[in-house]
């Protein structure tokens, strides 16, 4: 009995040159079938139009010339008498927020003559919101006593700790009362220290 695994080889071989042997065959003794052109099942009628590709030509019109110079266009717009303003004289009054005239001295408080004494110093409005919330303190304040004795100038010195505080201490300070200043015999600015105190009073 032969071993077919060992004749693996030559049946590979045979079969592969059979394969050849037979598509040769067939290209030889098998006619050529040449295929009918295809034939259209109904007629088909193409017309074609003729168009004149003649274009008529229109007349350019001829270039107008730029002008040199630039003319003004005449106005459709009747002209209107334009009547003038005479001049006047008149100079506006501007409001002067500076004195004029020499600078007023500003002395340090310890070198002052004459110490400025406080005659009214508003009660300070206390703002509800700190109210309602139950906030007290005290807020020192800077302020420049002019030479007739009334604040000039304002700014928080010590914080109470509470914005709604100092500026209600600011503006009870604006409006103070001092007697003026005086160092050998002339009136001059100074800063002072206002306290003013927020305290809440039961009932």
């Amino acid at each position: 009995m032969k071993d077919h695994k060992l004749m693996y080889g030559v049946y590979l071989r045979v079969g592969m040159f059979s394969s050849l042997v037979i598509f040769v065959m067939l290209f030889l003794f098998v006619p050529y079938a040449e295929p009918r052109p295809y034939e259209l099942k109904k007629e088909i009628i193409t017309m074609v139009e003729e168009i004149s590709a003649m274009m008529e030509k229109f007349e350019e019109p001829p270039p107008v010339e730029r002008p040199k110079v630039a003319v003004e266009a005449e106005s459709e717009v009747a002209e209107e008498a334009v009547e003038t303003i005479a001049i006047t004289e008149f100079q506006e009054d501007i409001i002067r927020t500076m004195p004029t005239g020499p600078e007023i001295e500003i002395v340090p408080y310890y070198k002052v003559e004459v110490k400025p004494e406080p005659i009214n110093i508003p009660k300070p409005r206390y703002p509800e919101l700190a109210r309602k919330a139950g906030i007290e303190g005290t807020t020192v304040i800077k302020a420049l006593v002019d030479i007739d004795g009334s604040i000039i100038e304002a700014e928080v010195l010590k914080s109470s700790g509470n914005q709604m505080l100092d500026q209600a201490a600011l503006a009870a300070a604006r409006r103070a009362k001092f007697t003026p200043a005086k160092q050998r015999d002339k009136y001059v600015r100074v800063w002072v220290s206002i306290p003013i105190k927020f305290r809440l009073t039961s009932g």
